[in-house]
């Protein structure tokens, strides 16, 4: 049933629905500017942030055109379920990934989308348990407060998307216990499968830091890895960004200006076959 067919209610209904589209479309938003590097990160990650950014982006339309009881409890039900799978994946830890069990970092950009999660979880249950307390939201002061509102949403989700390169988790081991390089400045990891990397840490001629990556496959021949993505993380947790250079099919260079001190670094690639491949490592840099 379109619940705002009654017409006591509609008036005060309309803003609100209005509202909660106004937070589905910048959770949306969130989701799509995040989804890239989720798919790099793991395949199964990046097909759930798919999902949800197109989820909540089709409902923002649907609660708008026709705000009906269905739609409702979808959108309570739905933004509920991505809130709870973000608390878990920031507490405990998700039981699959790169790093299952392991606990994300908290970054402003997700902490945002979650809020507007739970305020779309907590309109839809207004709408569905008492629409005629909104009756107070009609004409002129309704108007008011939704353009308010709006323009509150607006600014606070292009400045976190904005902000999210050097706020995001991007699945790192921020916090977590990770091997650090020998004193000639390289390490050998284990990338499962019989798979390994080994990274080496030089410094240029134009004093810019360089990270050597070298990917090998279980019979000791270099391994084909497509697709390559490194983070360097700062001793005081602030992420930078890191220009990654391809030299042949499993060899990489990654080249930042990095301060002195300890960084730990972040490798996700993709092998040819799909296989995802993933470490984290610690270095004194300088």
């Amino acid at each position: 049933m379109d619940i705002t067919s009654q017409s006591q209610t509609s008036e005060g209904v309309r803003p609100v629905c209005l509202g909660l589209a106004a937070m589905s479309v910048a959770a949306a938003g969130i989701h799509f500017a995040v989804m890239g590097e989720h798919f790099k990160a793991y395949a199964a990650f990046g097909i759930f942030f798919s999902v949800v950014a197109w989820f909540q982006a089709l409902w923002a339309i649907g609660i708008v055109m026709r705000p009906g009881r269905s739609l409702l409890i979808a959108g309570l039900a739905g933004n509920a379920l991505v809130a709870a799978v973000w608390i878990v994946s920031r507490t405990a830890g998700l039981p699959i990934g790169p790093d299952p069990g392991v606990a994300e970092t908290v970054g402003a950009i997700d902490v945002l989308s979650t809020v507007l999660e739970v305020l779309i979880a907590i309109g839809c249950a207004m709408l569905l348990g008492h629409p005629r307390r909104l009756s107070s939201l009609r004409g002129r002061a309704g108007a008011i407060a939704l353009s308010a509102f709006v323009l509150v949403v607006a600014v606070a989700t292009t400045a976190a998307i904005a902000a999210a390169p050097a706020q995001h988790s991007h699945g790192d081991a921020a916090g977590v216990t990770v091997p650090h390089m020998d004193p000639s400045g390289s390490i050998r990891a284990d990338l499962g499968g019989g798979h390994t990397l080994l990274a080496l840490l030089a410094t240029s001629d134009t004093g810019q830091t360089q990270l050597h990556l070298t990917f090998f496959a279980a019979d000791g021949t270099e391994l084909a890895v497509p697709e390559v993505e490194v983070h360097a993380t700062s001793p005081d947790g602030v992420a930078q960004e890191v220009t990654t250079t391809k030299y042949s099919d499993g060899h990489y260079v990654a080249t930042a200006d990095l301060a002195a001190g300890e960084w730990q670094f972040e490798v996700h690639g993709t092998t040819d076959g799909g296989e995802t491949v993933t470490t984290a490592f610690a270095s004194d840099v300088g």
